[in-house]
């Protein structure tokens, strides 16, 4: 199989984010960390969840920062239950197999009283007889039921084969879910650390206004420098110093970005390493037209659609089994025990049982087209769910592409820019060099001050740009949580006969 090289990123941090020790890692259980509205509509705020203790002093990594979202981060542990879900709703069809068994008792109790007034006639003349008599009938009848579906055409066997795919689908995307959250954080990770370094550029560039400010003020004492050029060094300070706030608050905003990747809160104090010593990969490390064809095969919304497919082809089945009859075994066993009073005559106490094993056939002859209609259905979401799986490739493979591109786009612009900077840094120590020196014009300097602020940030802005691209090309081919060897580590790819991901822990 060819391989590639997709970036040093994934040569070195970033394939070890997807070492096994935390690709197979299962978020744990937290409190929920939301609201909820009580009776008199006042919100009432949860108790916050428990994280991951850390250690102030100690500067984390990418691998760490992702291992950290594996267990903090919800969207994990919520595409984790949907999958459990899904997985018990499989169990739940093929329960269906078994015969179901059930017991039932039946007991009462029944009181009457009767009045009878009766004339007879004798020889003594008319004489009335009154009768009242008391029943008293109690009983139970407690009874054992068995029902155990026999044969079915394959209805059971398409719900439960179809349940299953559908319980594959789910674990499709939670994998879907594992990568965005590893894509998320590299990429937060990546902008808050060009956020940093761009805070670091400005302050640089402040203190090189500060040394063309002293150096036009020290030539202002001394009567070679016109007060316009101390204005303009005073004006090239100030600009530096609003660059440097605006940059500072740009780090702070995109730290908030990464502590809300990783899910931490938000007055979390946390110290991240830089990012600024990766190297880039080069434009022949590109993957081709083949490698994105075969990386269809590990895109995790791809194979849940797949799935789902699968799983709607299984209903047409079911459908179609309405038609056949089922055949069923039916069992009773009933006991029953009655006692009987009757006041006058006596008491009795009756006893019965009852058993019988009963196997029936059930076939529907007119249910006015439901069944039919029921069908169609079936039939029409198959074909939707097929339709759903072209595009879903189509746009798979078009994300990949326009992945590649951006990645070349950013690899072109970090040369560009590296050259850039080589340029405009010989043009600042040049100018720099010459003002002081009294040879050259505070506007020269000025413009080279600036134009070197702008080239290292352009710079900057490329080479994350680049690792974000870089990311994003294994985010899209599907790989970023597969777990590689030492060889694919060093190629920035696992091996294709794993297209999957294993939710056994």
């Amino acid at each position: 199989m060819m391989r590639f090289a997709i970036c040093g990123l994934l040569i070195s941090s970033l394939m070890a984010c997807t070492h096994p020790k935390l690709a197979e890692q299962t978020p744990a259980p937290r409190a929920a960390s939301y609201t909820q509205v009580t009776p008199d509509f006042s919100l009432t705020r949860l108790p916050t969840p428990a994280v991951t203790l850390l250690d102030t002093q100690h500067s984390y990594s990418l691998a760490e920062l992702i291992d950290l979202a594996q267990k903090n981060n919800p969207l994990t542990r919520i595409a984790w239950l949907e999958a459990e879900r899904a997985a018990l709703a499989s169990g739940m069809v093929k329960a269906t197999y078994l015969p179901m068994l059930s017991a039932s008792v039946i007991g009462g109790y029944q009181h009457s009283k009767r009045h009878t007034r009766t004339e007879l006639d004798t020889l003594l003349g008319t004489l009335d007889v009154n009768t009242r008599t008391h029943n008293h009938i109690s009983g139970v009848v407690p009874a054992l039921t068995l029902e155990w579906l026999l044969f079915d055409f394959g209805k059971r066997d398409a719900l439960h084969q179809a349940a299953q795919e559908l319980t594959l689908a789910s674990q499709r995307k939670f994998s879907a879910a594992h990568q965005g959250v590893i894509f998320n954080v590299t990429r937060t990770f990546f902008n808050y650390s060009a956020s940093a370094e761009n805070a670091q550029l400005s302050a640089q560039h402040l203190t090189h206004s500060l040394t063309l400010k002293t150096a036009a003020q020290a030539r202002f004492n001394k009567g070679v420098a016109t007060s316009i050029e101390v204005a303009q060094a005073t004006q090239l300070a100030a600009q530096a110093k609003l660059i440097a706030v605006q940059n500072q608050g740009l780090a702070r905003d995109a730290y908030q970005a990464l502590l809300s990747a990783v899910g931490l809160p938000a007055n979390t104090q946390l110290t991240v390493a830089s990012a600024q010593d990766r190297t880039l990969p080069t434009l022949a490390d590109l993957p081709s037209e083949e490698l994105l064809q075969q990386a269809l095969a590990y895109r995790p919304d791809l194979l849940a659609v797949d799935a789902a497919r699968r799983a709607a082809e299984q209903g047409i089945l079911s459908a179609k089994a309405n038609y056949m009859p089922k055949v069923a075994l039916l069992g009773v066993a009933a006991h029953g025990n009655a006692d009987f009073d009757v006041r006058g005559i006596g008491a009795m106490s009756p006893h019965s049982s009852f058993q019988a094993i009963l196997l029936g056939i059930s076939l529907p002859l007119f249910d006015g087209g439901l069944r039919r209609m029921r069908l169609y259905e079936a039939q029409a979401l198959a074909e939707s769910a097929q339709e759903l799986v072209r595009k879903t490739q189509s746009d798979a493979l078009q994300e990949m592409h326009l992945a590649v591109n951006t990645l070349r786009s950013a690899l072109e612009a970090h040369e560009a820019a590296s050259e850039l900077v080589a340029a405009a840094s010989l043009t600042y120590d040049a100018a720099s060099d010459a003002y002081q020196v009294g040879v050259g014009n505070m506007m020269l300097a000025t413009e080279a001050a600036n134009g070197l602020l702008d080239a290292t940030q352009a710079k900057n802005l490329a080479y994350t740009s680049a690792l974000v691209a870089s990311a994003n090309v294994a985010f899209m081919m599907g790989q970023l949580n597969q777990a590689p060897d030492a060889q694919h580590v060093a190629l920035g790819l696992p091996d294709a006969a794993d297209s999957g991901l294993d939710l056994s822990h």
